[in-house]
C-alpha cells in the first residue's frame, strides 16, 4: 500500500476521490461531486458532496 492510501479512511475507493479525480484530469466527474458539499477532507482540502469522495472527510 502506498503512502497516499496509508491515510485514506477507504483505500478501496481511493480511485474515485476527489484528489485522484483532479489528479487524473477528470473534471467533469470532480465538478459533479462538488456542487453540493456537505465534507471536506482533512488531508487536502477539497470540497465533496459525500464524506466517501474524500481521503479524510469532516464535516463543512
Amino acid at each position: 500500500m502506498g503512502k497516499q492510501n496509508k491515510d485514506c479512511w477507504k483505500p478501496e475507493k481511493h480511485p474515485k476521490h476527489m484528489c485522484k479525480l483532479y489528479k487524473n484530469g477528470m473534471m467533469m466527474e470532480y465538478d459533479q461531486q462538488s456542487q453540493s458539499p456537505t465534507v471536506s477532507c482533512a488531508k487536502c482540502g477539497a470540497k465533496a458532496a459525500l464524506p466517501e469522495a474524500v481521503c479524510q472527510p469532516k464535516a463543512l
